[in-house]
């Protein structure tokens, strides 16, 4: 897969696989760059990436800083029929990124969410999913994962909400046609409700 950039949220991090990630992208001479409130991305076809978090100073002494200072970004894309279709792109944030995000003020309503945190019960607090208010919700999940995600209470508040649940553990990859109205997955699927 052909990449021109890469967007980093800027917390240091040890892991393998973000070390692999950094050097392959220094090998391929692919440029990095730091996220920040404030800072979009635009095709030039009417589609806009803002990202809302991490914000400075990121998050500290959450129990999981890696995960909470995760890029949260609000795609925008004016469909045909000329209504806003937005989807919010959460990462690993949680409860703790979450209830800043809120205190920003940010409208953070969104038609599609994916879900943070592969839909722990550390993420998608009732208050966090009441503002975005999607009509879908997408959790990437790995199938027999050890942490037990998604969390119960995860989906209770999704489904309180109403959002149409897919999970990638059960449908595999999700796509949308945004100016058809339709979700198609990679797998023979039901949504979770």
């Amino acid at each position: 897969m052909p990449v021109n950039a890469i967007l980093d949220s800027g917390q240091s991090y040890g892991g393998r696989a973000y070390r692999d990630c950094i050097a392959a992208a220094h090998a391929q001479r692919v440029p990095i760059a730091v996220a920040h409130p404030g800072m979009r991305w635009s095709s030039g076809d009417g589609v806009a990436l803002d990202v809302l978090a991490p914000s400075r100073p990121f998050l500290a002494d959450t129990g999981d800083d890696v995960n909470e200072n995760s890029i949260v970004a609000i795609l925008h894309y004016r469909r045909r029929d000329g209504r806003e279709f937005r989807a919010l792109f959460t990462g690993d944030a949680g409860e703790n990124r979450e209830a800043q995000l809120l205190a920003t003020g940010e409208d953070l309503h969104a038609d599609v969410l994916k879900v943070g945190h592969h839909g722990s019960n550390y993420a998608s607090t009732p208050a966090f999913v009441a503002a975005v208010s999607p009509q879908l919700a997408s959790i990437s999940v790995g199938r027999h994962n050890t942490f037990g995600h998604p969390g119960a209470s995860t989906l209770a508040t999704l489904t309180r909400y109403r959002a149409t649940i897919y999970r990638t553990d059960r449908c595999g990859a999700l796509s949308l046609d945004v100016d058809a109205g339709a979700a198609t997955t990679m797998l023979p699927c039901q949504s979770h409700n």
